[in-house]
């Protein structure tokens, strides 16, 4: 008989949805309707007449009550992260968001398992959340599988329809403080003035928070702002163009002092582009030795790893990118699901 599985993909119909929580609900959906071995039902498609035997919520908002007290049935909750814990100073969240986080760990009580993203983030789950070690399961992501290396022409026109530079360095992400973007714009000042700086995300735009203001700040203290590029326009479903960005970058930088994860950097070693990372946090694990890794999240190491692959000849950097390239295609979306499916048969025998 095939599990009855109650998933909740609200983050499929909310602000979520273009974010990495929108992005794991979704290919993990896809994945786990081709299972004949699931009864899956959607939250958004369910009736009371439906008994799940598991319920399987992809998501968990530390300062919102997401997750309720009373469960339906057995209950998997996906926790990416717990970052705005670790730099309490830099995520505010005032009274109601700390009584949603005493709800939200009373509730995560009555849950059978927690999944995660890396080993790293486990300590942190268990630490800062106090859930049992035990019950949290380990199951890494994937890249988009549309995302892959562009042909030269498809490079050329995205160029052209973004009016991208001709050497550029790329981020795609957010502009929260864990992502240390004003150390990845100061990084500009120590590289030839020929290298430009792309930026890809919603929020790079000028907006009265403090995260948009240290941006601005860094611009100028820099003096970099006719080299950087925001992009704020590319819908998700555009993934042709998000690839041909990444295959045109000189490199990806993931300036990150913090990630429960990492996913733009199986997407550019996906299209063959060099990644540069920290040595931090999930990182080691997701990227091993197939990045170049700094041992502090500064620009000036960030330059150095720059000017290493400016230095290299068109061999060193195809075989390079080659190496990252068969690392991240052991990442799928396919196994992701497989591993889920496996944690909800172990603990239904529990």
């Amino acid at each position: 008989m095939p599990i009855k599985v109650l998933f909740n993909d609200s983050p499929l119909h909310n602000a979520n949805e273009i974010r990495g929580v929108g992005t794991y609900t979704k290919f993990l959906a896809q994945n786990l309707r081709k299972n004949k071995g699931l009864q899956l039902v959607f939250a958004k498609d369910k009736d009371l007449s439906f008994r799940p035997e598991i319920v399987h919520y992809p998501f968990f908002d530390l300062f919102l009550p997401t997750l309720p007290l009373i469960k339906r049935g057995k209950t998997i909750v996906t926790i990416h992260d717990v970052i705005p814990l670790l730099y309490k100073k830099y995520y505010p969240v005032g009274k109601k968001g700390q009584l949603a986080l005493v709800k939200q760990k009373l509730a995560l009580r009555g849950v059978d398992a927690v999944i995660t993203d890396s080993n790293n983030s486990k300590t942190d789950i268990a630490k800062y959340l106090n859930f049992p070690l035990e019950k949290i399961y380990v199951i890494f992501l994937a890249a988009n599988p549309g995302l892959k290396k562009a042909s030269a022409e498809e490079i050329a026109r995205v160029s052209k329809k973004y009016k991208l530079p001709k050497k550029y360095l790329l981020y795609v992400g957010d502009i929260n403080y864990n992502k240390n973007i004003p150390q990845l714009i100061k990084t500009l000042k120590f590289l030839p003035k020929d290298i430009k700086l792309v930026c890809v995300g919603k929020n790079f735009y000028p907006h009265n928070i403090p995260e948009w203001q240290w941006i601005e700040i860094q611009i100028a203290l820099s003096d970099v702002a006719k080299r950087i590029k925001f992009i704020t326009d590319l819908e998700s479903e555009k993934v042709n163009d998000l690839a041909a960005i990444y295959s045109g970058a000189v490199a990806y930088i993931q300036a990150s002092l913090y990630e429960g994860f990492g996913l733009p950097i199986l997407e550019a070693m996906a299209c063959h582009t060099p990644v540069i990372c920290a040595n931090n946090s999930s990182f080691p694990e997701v990227a091993l030795n197939k990045a170049l890794m700094v041992e502090e999240a500064k620009a000036e190491n960030f330059a150095l790893a720059v000017e290493t692959v400016l230095a290299w000849t068109v061999n060193q950097r195809e075989k390079f990118v080659k190496q990252a390239a068969v690392h991240a295609s052991k990442f799928t979306w396919e196994k992701t699901a497989k591993e889920t499916v496996d944690l909800y048969q172990e603990i239904l025998k529990k």
